[in-house]
Parts: structure tokens; sequence; C-alpha cells
């Protein structure tokens, strides 16, 4: 070997170092901003106000609550037996699916509009566009495990008591719609940049994919012939299904080997496709901001 070629070899080692303590570096800046952004957005957002930061469970809080009194009190609709042997509230059936809707909503748009909303931070620093958004379902995370909690007493309490594992199986639920929700929302959110009417459209489609799911009505009002199917095919409903079976005790209507396939492909699809954005789009991404 010449003595050249060592010094070359070195250097390509040295770049190669100094490559991977930069991506390092990015990668610590961005975690702090996101851990700025979020608190921002569950405590500072509400410091003037005086209940302060309750005022991001509020919301859910009040909404369960209503939705518990005219559904439970004022429509006191049942689905038939469960496990237990005993017809099911429909507001059990209902409100985790509700919850874990809002949570899935609220990310993906929110994540969706968060590189227009940290334009600064994207243009002055050198963060990495794969996590910045990680902010959001952060600080959606907070008031969803808060209603979550509220619900599960609020079914002891007035039905009977819901077993921790149904807990178990929501949060377990609410981590994959999130997960989804933050890839799909990026990719979207990157399209979005180049293509405005893209983000106008996603609260339109999600509300029509919100009547398409059965959250609000049973699963077997679906007519028999393409129930399967449309179970099957659904974009999420595989991740809420098994929510719905561990609340209420009732048989889910799809085999539990295809609740997760399709939620999976379409996640793992467009993590894929944000892989590629963020390591070739990034500049188009930024010089469109």
């Amino acid at each position: 070997m010449t003595p050249g070629s060592s010094h070359s070899g070195a250097s390509h080692r040295s770049g190669g170092a100094d490559g991977s303590t930069d991506a390092r570096v990015r990668r610590r800046d961005t975690l702090r901003f996101v851990l700025l952004l979020a608190r921002q957005r569950i405590v500072d957002a509400y410091r003037s106000a005086g209940l302060g930061a309750l005022w991001a469970f509020l919301p859910q809080l009040a909404q369960i609550a209503t939705l518990g009194f005219i559904l439970g009190a004022v429509m006191p609709q049942k689905l038939g037996g469960g496990s237990v042997g005993t017809a099911v509230p429909y507001v059990v059936y209902m409100l985790p699916g509700v919850l874990l809707w809002q949570l899935f909503h609220d990310t993906l748009i929110n994540v969706a509009n968060a590189l227009p909303a940290q334009r600064l931070i994207l243009k002055k620093h050198p963060v990495d566009l794969g996590l910045i958004a990680l902010y959001v379902p952060l600080a959606q995370g907070v008031p969803f495990l808060a209603a979550l909690g509220v619900l599960w007493l609020l079914v002891a309490l007035f039905w009977q008591p819901v077993p921790i594992a149904a807990v178990g199986v929501t949060l377990l639920v609410a981590l994959a719609l999130a997960a989804m929700a933050y890839v799909v929302g990026l990719v979207w959110g990157m399209v979005a940049v180049l293509i405005p009417d893209v983000r106008l459209a996603l609260p339109s489609l999600l509300q029509v994919g919100f009547w398409l799911t059965p959250i609000v009505y049973p699963p077997d009002i679906i007519p028999a012939a393409w129930r399967q199917s449309w179970m099957v095919l659904h974009p999420w409903y595989g991740w809420l299904a098994p929510v719905q079976a561990a609340w209420t005790g009732l048989p889910a209507l799809q085999p539990p080997a295809a609740w997760y396939v399709t939620p999976a492909v379409i996640a793992v699809v467009h993590a894929i496709v944000l892989w590629r954005m963020v390591n070739r789009g990034r500049k188009v991404v930024l010089d469109a901001l």
C-alpha cells in the first residue's frame, strides 16, 4: 500500500466518522425541538388560562361525558350478549373506538401540517425531517391517556369492570394507529408542501373514512354478502376491531389473522416512501416551504 492510498483511506474513514457524528448531532437537536414543541402544545399553550394544562384534556372529557349521557341515559340501546352473557351498552362499544379515531385523525392532520407550522425551525436548523413532527403524537397521547382512564372508570362504575387486558389492547392499538397516522400524515404533508390542495382535502377524506368505519354503528349492519371483504380490506378497521371485542366481549367479525394485514401494509408502504422522501427530497421540500 502506498502512502497516498493510506492517506486516502484514512480520509475516507474520517469523513465517514464525521458524517456519523453529524447525523447523531442532528438527531439529538431534532429530539430537543420535539420535546420543546410537545411541551408548548401540552403546557405552555394554556399557561395564561385559569385551569392551565387541564384544557388539554377537558374537550375530550366533555365529549365522553356528553356521549355517555346521551347514549347511556337518553338512548340506552344495547348490543347482543357479550362474553358474560349480558347485553352490552352501546356506549361501551362506541366510545373506545371514538377515542382511538380522534387520536388517529388528530395525529394525522397535525403531522401533515407540522412542516409548514415549523418552517422557521426547518429553515434555520439542520433538523431531521422524518423526526421533527414527533411532537404531535407525544402531545396527542397525553389527553388520549387521560380520556381512556376516565372512560375505563366510568364503564366500571355504570356497567361493569372492563378487564385490564382490554386497556392493554387499546394502548397497543393506539400506538399502532399513532405510528400509522405519523407516517401517512408526514408523507402527504410533504406532498402538500408541493401541492397545497392535498392539505385541504385531507380533513374531508378522513371524515368520509370515519363514516365508512364501524365505530358509531356495529359492523353486523353491513350487508353479509360483502361484510368480510369490507373488514379485511378496510384501511384501519383491522386495528379497531380487537379493541371493540376486548371492551364488549362480543366476537369480532373477522378472523384474527386479517385484523392487521391491510393497515400494516399501508403503514409499511408509507414508511418506505417517507424514508425515500426524507433522504432524497429534503432540498425540494425545504425550498417549497
